[in-house]
């Protein structure tokens, strides 16, 4: 069952009417690393096949049971991947934002997703048809960054696995923090604003930890001058000294 289309437009890129859609389709394409290389026609061919899907927040993208139909391109928003092991336990294995791709894990064959993706705020993705995806392969741009992107991939993985065997809680919450930073952080007179919101619950589960851990953690953070919080955003105050905690 196809669970993307929470609200709004859902239509292929190139229907009457859908001008906007398709540009949009196109300009994230263009920006997204994995198709920038791709020659003008590939391009105009690859996105006349793809859909501009919106999705509501906590709605579900792929379920890891599903049968493999498409890769997704964010738009907009955020979306929490997770590997789930049994009935009850689950892994975080990233939390991924505008121009991230989900759902490659389908390219390794099989009949169904080795991941589940669910929404975290209202946003958009483009879908990709898996067929079309497939037939970029023969493109050495495509095959290129497609193979960069997995092997960033699989260390981030390697990564993770080590933190969590060997590392602190504090350890691991300074690690989430700083990668966030990275990824969202706009500088300030303060520091280092993290522009998206995480929850208490959300930096547990991708640390392995508790809420109310995180909660302790957090707040030992900021008695000791590293961190201050702006309305659930946090403020990295000394990038050094969290640094070190690693």
């Amino acid at each position: 069952m196809d669970r993307t289309i929470g609200v709004g437009y859902a239509g292929r890129a190139g229907e009457r009417g859908s001008a906007d859609p398709e540009r949009k389709v196109r300009e994230t394409l263009k920006r997204c690393p994995l198709f920038s290389g791709l020659d003008e026609p590939v391009l105009r061919e690859l996105t006349s096949g793809c859909t501009l899907t919106r999705f509501a927040r906590r709605r579900q993208v792929y379920g890891q049971q599903e049968r493999p139909t498409a890769l997704f391109v964010i738009v907009s928003g955020r979306v929490r991947v997770v590997r789930h092991a049994g009935d009850e336990r689950a892994l975080t294995v990233a939390y991924l934002g505008a121009g991230d791709i989900i759902g490659e894990t389908a390219l390794l064959g099989g009949d169904h997703y080795r991941d589940a993706a669910t929404a975290t705020d209202h946003g958009e993705a483009v879908r990709i048809p898996i067929g079309r995806v497939q037939e970029l392969f023969s493109q050495p741009a495509f095959s290129t960054e497609m193979l960069r992107l997995m092997l960033e991939r699989r260390l981030q993985a390697e990564r993770r696995i080590e933190s969590l065997l060997s590392r602190t809680v504090e350890s691991r919450v300074a690690e989430f923090l700083l990668d966030a930073g990275e990824r969202h952080g706009i500088p300030e007179s303060r520091g280092l604003l993290i522009g998206v919101k995480y929850t208490h619950q959300e930096i547990a589960d991708y640390v392995g930890s508790t809420r109310e851990t995180v909660t302790l953690t957090l707040g030992e953070l900021k008695r000791r001058e590293l961190l201050l919080f702006d309305h659930r955003r946090v403020v990295i105050v000394d990038i050094e000294a969290l640094r070190r905690l690693l």
